[in-house]
């Protein structure tokens, strides 16, 4: 740096005609050195932020939750879920903490200094040779509203991303609650079809076992059927034990103990599926996605920060008034400081702001890429259950009730054997099971599409799509 000082040493006549100069300047001093810039939207956040965090103004531990009944809706769980939840807690906390950073790094970075000396003359001090002052701290020197006001709004906007990062984490939280409902539901069904199928191969096996006294079924037979009843009785164990492992999970996700119980339901919740096109929804998810949002607002902040790293070129100034207790002199002093010898630094860092500029478009991309995969794999997926879903309600079950009613008609007309007529009432289990799980996997990733358009889809209104080509978000500096 390369200091330029000025300075006046004697005010005695402009002291004399205005007594209140030396005040003036003085308070000048101190405004400008405890200036703090709030850029345009400062406040609107902060209101944002404050209604936003309304379920965790108080700590934890004076926090008194309502209990969830026994027998939650899924929609009851994700509400609780995002009061209680510990990570979307810290995300809050994080985007409040960003909002905090804008009149810091908006401030005036030195720190004001009075100081005081007195000249002795033969070992006496008097007014006149007794000095007063004030300045700015000189390892510190004055920065240009300019610089105050690129800072605060490259703070400003990061800490919007930050809040997006908050909004984020909300719709996450709901797509591993529900994921994780889904998956205890679909145990709790599926044990309970295991069950009933055990009853019939007991009785299939049992009928077996008498059929190979008369002569009616062969050993091999009744030991396959054993088999069968060992391997299901074994999978039955094991969904049993899985039930409270899943529901430790979705308490843990809830923010409350793993061992609180909790129902689970006795059928698969039905979920509209979207009406839009992939379009739709793809442009969907880049008017919404708060990821996208974030980065969004990051790639302004960093083109803020280029200019910013380029005022450094401008020179800061220092100043300073001194007076002496009797009024007769003061002096202001002022310097420019001269950034001649850190031009290397300066222009490293505009480089590295416009190569972090770089880096958040390159987040962006990526981050939109990964979106439209899951996305598309979703619909693929989602489209497809739907399509076995219906030509199992529509085709596949009606006409297997069917073939059971004849089979059991034939049966007690001695036509059939009771044997072919447990096996028709298996199978229809085995049908029942298969329609658990395409109805769970087609929640889930109904789930997680809301998710990535950070709505209920049966919420969004639908709008017009005009292609599918890739979005935008500025041009690099």
């Amino acid at each position: 740096m390369i200091v330029l000082a000025l300075g006046t040493k004697t005010l005695r006549h402009w002291c004399r005609s205005c007594p209140w100069w030396s005040t003036l300047v003085l308070a000048a001093l101190i405004s400008l050195a405890g200036c703090t810039v709030h850029p345009p939207g400062e406040s609107q956040l902060r209101h944002q932020a404050q209604v936003a965090g309304k379920p965790f103004a108080q700590p934890y531990a004076q926090r008194h939750p309502s209990p969830l009944p026994l027998n939650a809706t899924p929609r009851q769980l994700v509400r609780y879920a995002l009061r209680n939840n510990p990570q979307v807690q810290e995300s809050y906390w994080q985007w409040r903490a960003a909002i905090e950073n804008i009149p810091q790094v908006g401030t005036q970075t030195t720190t004001l200094m009075l100081n005081a000396g007195t000249l002795l003359n033969r070992g006496g001090a008097s007014l006149a040779n007794t000095t007063v002052g004030a300045a700015n701290m000189g390892s510190a020197d004055l920065k240009w509203p300019s610089k105050l006001s690129a800072d605060a709004k490259a703070a400003l906007l990061r800490a919007v991303a930050a809040g997006w990062n908050f909004q984020s984490r909300r719709f996450v939280l709901r797509r591993n609650v529900l994921d994780a409902w889904y998956n205890y539901a679909r145990t709790a069904v599926t044990l309970q079809l295991f069950r009933q199928r055990l009853s019939l191969l007991q009785n299939i096996v049992a009928m077996n076992r008498a059929g190979i006294s008369t002569g009616t079924v062969t050993p091999q037979q009744w030991l396959s059927g054993q088999n069968r009843l060992d391997l299901l009785r074994s999978r039955i164990l094991e969904l049993t034990h899985q039930l409270p492992r899943q529901l430790s999970s979705l308490n843990s996700l809830l923010g409350r103990p793993a061992n609180t119980p909790l129902k689970p339901p006795q059928t698969i919740a039905i979920v509209p599926i979207p009406a839009l096109s992939n379009h739709e929804l793809l442009a969907l998810a880049v008017r919404r996605n708060p990821q996208l949002h974030a980065l969004g607002k990051l790639a302004v902040a960093d083109r803020i920060s280029i200019r910013r790293a380029k005022m450094q070129y401008i020179p800061n100034f220092d100043i300073g008034l001194s007076t002496s207790l009797d009024g007769t002199v003061q002096n202001l002093t002022g310097a420019l400081v001269l950034p001649a010898l850190r031009y290397h630094a300066i222009n490293a860092s505009i480089r590295q702001a416009r190569y972090q500029l770089r880096a958040t478009h390159a987040a962006w991309r990526s981050q939109f890429n990964i979106l439209a995969a899951r996305l598309l794999i979703d619909l693929i997926a989602l489209r497809n259950d739907h399509r076995q879903l219906r030509l199992f309600r529509r085709h596949i079950l009606p006409r297997w009730r069917m073939m059971s009613t004849l089979t059991r008609a034939a049966y007690q007309q001695g036509r059939a054997s009771a044997d072919q007529q447990l096996g028709l009432d298996q199978t229809m289990l085995q049908i029942q099971e298969t329609l658990v799980d395409l109805q769970s996997d087609q929640d889930q990733r109904i789930a997680d599409i809301d998710s990535i358009i950070a709505a209920p889809i049966e919420q969004v209104p639908v709008q017009p799509s005009h292609g599918m080509a890739h979005p935008k978000i500025g041009k690099s500096d």
